[in-house]
């Protein structure tokens, strides 16, 4: 599963099938997503940077991928910000359904 969602989305996952959220960030602003601690049964396996822009400073996409640990139905929060602010400059919320 791979999608550039919007804001607020509904995701759907089985349990031990990991799960990619995509989201556009600009690091050479210093602009990444951080993800609020997720719960227990949904593991961070994975937080990266996979593709780039051409343009100096551009987006790029960073890819996370979460490990269900078992059913049910999930939040998860998004912030876009760089390290050194304390306000996110956007927010993401994904609810994730995992079935068994």
């Amino acid at each position: 599963m791979n999608t550039m969602l919007p804001e607020n989305t509904e995701q759907t996952g089985v349990v031990g099938q990991p799960i990619t959220i995509d989201l556009q960030a600009i690091p050479g602003a210093g602009y990444m997503w951080e993800i609020e601690p997720p719960p227990p049964a949904l593991e961070v396996l994975d937080n990266k940077v996979v593709a780039h822009s051409e343009e100096v400073g551009g987006p790029a996409l960073q890819r996370f991928t979460l490990l269900p640990r078992q059913s049910g139905d999930y939040s998860l929060v998004f912030g876009l910000k760089r390290k050194w602010e304390r306000q996110s400059a956007r927010t993401k919320i994904f609810t994730i359904h995992v079935t068994p």
